[in-house]
């Protein structure tokens, strides 16, 4: 892992390589008359921005163009987990994440360290005191990409990250210091705060625009906050009442990085082939006659006699064993080029997302500024918005009748096998007051397509939507029979690099966890099995 000591001072930070975007000839732009102080880069932010694009763009991962990175990073995990989609592609031999073989379980740590939290801590160091406003954005990148790092992992280092000693705090205190940082960068941004010119220029998701990062850091508090919500129920309530008061996103609003970088999920789907429809995608949305199915999906194709696999969309089910090749899996459903291609803009978090936040905690009674049905409503809404399909949401938010389909996979007839499967939740559309956080959280996920990794938690979190149990799990008990996966082992490497400190991350897993499993691979309860503090049904 890498780590920048807080004891460094600037020349250091910049001497061991972790400035990302700026010079690296510091002493001689010193030197130089005619080039600016050190003061004067500190005052004016162009030092601190250097480090903004490599942050912005390691959330949703894709820094570099490097797309196999967030292929073994996000998609061959938290997409495939989350029941959005599935490879048609047989990895490993048919012995893979899919099957819950954890065997891409280094990179989600690799690229929080090296990316998210390297460029974060430089830019505390350089600016936290100094320019507090600059510093806000990055408080909120840092979590934004942090506590999908947590969600993956369990114990992780983080609340004393960069000193000397390496520890694994608890996720408990690791949510402590989220709230604290989402708190201090709202507060640091105001509520009247001027533009920095040399921010904006470099600011991906709001040209420097405070205001909307005060909205973004709110609506991510929210987020966190029904996180907790069954594991700190005081605490999730404070901090969501006060979310909602500070201003969360509305209408339209979203957190898009507007960057010159390719969208992975582009070249891993149409260039490479490699991902498909989920089954339970197929399920859910061809069930419910979702018109949202046509905007992320393109119907399955066929052979070059141009005969199609199926009528409609064909989704792949995760954890079954492929053919040699793709055979008629490479026809199934891909990502429609027209929703995601090359140069589309990467979203991490929507206004409809933050109005089933709202629906969820006004269920439980909490002061969220509305009825649990108008903000589930709204929900939809804004999500048939965002798509360009406005009008057909009334139409569809009063079916009371449909309900996910079953799975019929239709090359169990040409492999003779049995993937498919009957359906996994008979919930309909209209709001039922009986059924409503199923209905909240399956809409939800709909809508957060194709952001996996947040599907997966608030799946692990809430048990919705249903989805399908994987045909194959050959995780060789890291995950047991009949049960899902909760989180990735830690890199194999830890318990050797990092022996003491793994041993201590070990130790506040098993504390915090109400479901521990021990894994024949690692053991210990560092296993696909056990569960995550906030996950406690």
């Amino acid at each position: 892992m890498k780590t920048v000591l807080k004891k460094y001072i600037l020349p250091t930070v910049l001497a061991a390589g972790v400035f990302t975007g700026c010079t690296s000839n510091f002493e001689e732009i010193n030197n130089d008359p005619n080039k600016p102080t050190n003061e004067e880069l500190l005052a004016d932010g162009n030092l601190v921005n250097g480090f903004f694009p490599q942050l912005s763009r390691s959330i949703y991962f894709n820094f570099d163009n490097s797309n196999w990175k967030w292929q073994v990073q996000q998609n061959l995990n938290g997409d495939v987990f989350s029941g959005y989609m599935a490879p048609p592609t047989p990895f490993a031999a048919n012995s893979n994440a899919t099957h819950y073989n954890l065997i891409w379980n280094f990179w989600p740590w690799s690229i929080g360290y090296e990316n998210v939290m390297s460029p974060a801590n430089a830019i505390d160091l350089i600016s936290e005191d100094l320019t507090p406003r600059l510093y806000s954005p990055a408080l909120v990148l840092k979590v934004l990409g942090m506590h999908r790092m947590t969600d993956i992992y369990g114990p992780i280092p983080y609340v004393d990250y960069g000193s000397p000693e390496v520890t694994y705090d608890k996720q408990s205190e690791i949510y402590d210091k989220f709230f604290a940082e989402l708190d201090l960068a709202i507060a640091n941004i105001g509520d009247n705060p001027e533009q920095i010119p040399t921010f904006s220029a470099v600011d991906d998701l709001y040209q420097g625009d405070f205001l909307m990062w005060k909205k973004l850091a709110a609506s991510l508090k929210l987020r966190l906050a029904m996180r907790i919500s069954n594991v700190a129920p005081d605490k999730a309530k404070q901090y969501a009442e006060e979310a909602v008061a500070t201003g969360v996103f509305e209408g339209d609003d979203i957190a898009r990085v507007n960057a010159s970088i390719v969208h992975p999920l582009a070249t891993i789907s149409e260039g490479w082939g490699d991902i498909k429809m989920g089954a339970d995608m197929e399920s859910i949305l061809t069930g419910y006659s979702d018109p949202r199915t046509a905007v992320y999906f393109t119907e399955a194709g066929g052979p070059e006699d141009g005969s199609p696999i199926k009528t409609g969309f064909a989704g792949v089910r995760s954890g079954i064993d492929l053919p040699d090749g793709r055979g008629d899996y490479q026809y199934y459903s891909r990502i429609n080029p027209d929703f995601i291609n090359q140069t589309t803009n990467i979203v991490l978090m929507t206004s409809a997302e933050v109005y089933f936040l709202r629906a969820e905690a006004a269920l439980k009674g909490w002061n969220v500024g509305g009825t649990a049905q108008a903000l589930y409503e709204e929900g939809v809404r804004q999500s048939f918005t965002q798509h360009g399909i406005a009008d057909q949401a009334d139409a569809y938010l009063a079916d009371d009748t449909s309900v996910p389909a079953d799975y019929v996979d239709v090359s169990d007839a040409t492999y003779g096998t049995d993937y498919s499967i009957e359906a996994a939740s008979d919930v309909t559309i209209k709001y039922d007051a009986s059924r409503a956080l199923e209905q909240i959280i399956t809409q939800k996920w709909i809508a957060m397509f194709p952001e996996g990794m947040e599907a997966w938690a608030e799946y692990r979190r809430t048990g919705f939507p249903h989805i399908f149990p994987v045909k194959y799990n050959k995780s060789n008990g890291d995950v047991p029979a009949g049960e899902t996966i909760k989180r990735l082992r830690y890199p194999d490497g830890e318990a050797v690099n990092n022996a003491t400190s793994y041993a201590n991350g070990i130790k506040n897993l098993e504390a915090e966890s109400t479901h521990k499993v021990t894994s024949p691979i690692s053991g210990s309860v560092d296993a696909g099995g056990t569960s995550l503090w906030w996950d406690v049904d």
